[in-house]
């Protein structure tokens, strides 16, 4: 190789070099790890989802919003409402009542609501069923602050009792009541306390009872 065809090589990876770092000091540019071919990106991570999930099933706890179109004027505006589902897994509309709604897709809810106003009570309805992202579950008996609270991941009953800012002086606390989807199941606090890994892990519409002490 002559010494002039070496200068050439060397001035035009050099060149190369330039270009390469330039490029990757622009935004959305590749680096040059991945102008020879590299890859820094990596695959998301995706989260688990249950078999309702997936199916897009309504479960109790559910915040949703019902819009109805009964064909009247022009301008007038659906009417809207925002529900939850209830612990036995219904919605109440006004004139037609508790509906079921848990089980259902939000496509099969507008359905049911849609043939139980047609044609009893509109000549025409267009219902939609929209899902709320946020779902909550229901604390009641001898707790401080009972009510309906927003669900999280991490919940457990005794997380959920805290949230509801925790037991009453009359609470019995050894017998708290966990319904889920109509079963009942009891458990110890006062055992649950000392044993943290059996605290139960509580789901989107579950429904929690502290029973008062007949001491």
């Amino acid at each position: 190789m002559t010494m002039t065809r070496l200068i050439h090589r060397c001035v035009s990876f050099a060149w190369l070099l330039v270009v390469a770092a330039a490029l990757s000091l622009l935004p959305g540019c590749s680096t040059i790890h991945n102008l020879f071919g590299g890859s820094s990106a990596s695959k998301p991570n995706t989260a688990p989802t249950t078999g309702e999930e997936v199916a897009g099933l309504l479960r109790t706890g559910d915040a949703i919003q019902i819009r109805m179109d009964t064909g009247g004027s022009s301008s007038a505006t659906p009417v809207t409402s925002d529900l939850s589902i209830d612990e036995d897994g219904n919605i109440s509309l006004p004139l037609v009542g508790s509906i079921k709604a848990a089980g259902l897709t939000p496509t099969e809810l507008a359905e049911r609501i849609q043939a139980n106003y047609v044609p009893r009570y509109y000549v025409r309805c267009t219902a939609t069923v929209l899902v709320a992202q946020r779902r909550f579950i229901y604390v009641g008996g001898e707790v401080r602050n009972p009510g309906r609270f927003p669900w999280s991941e991490d919940m457990t009953l005794m997380k959920a009792i805290n949230t509801a800012s925790g037991f009453t002086d009359y609470a019995n606390r050894q017998k708290a009541q966990l319904t889920r989807e109509g079963k009942l199941e009891v458990y110890n606090c006062e055992e649950l306390q000392r044993n943290p890994s059996k605290d139960p892990v509580i789901r989107p519409g579950d429904s929690i009872t502290i029973p008062r002490s007949i001491f």
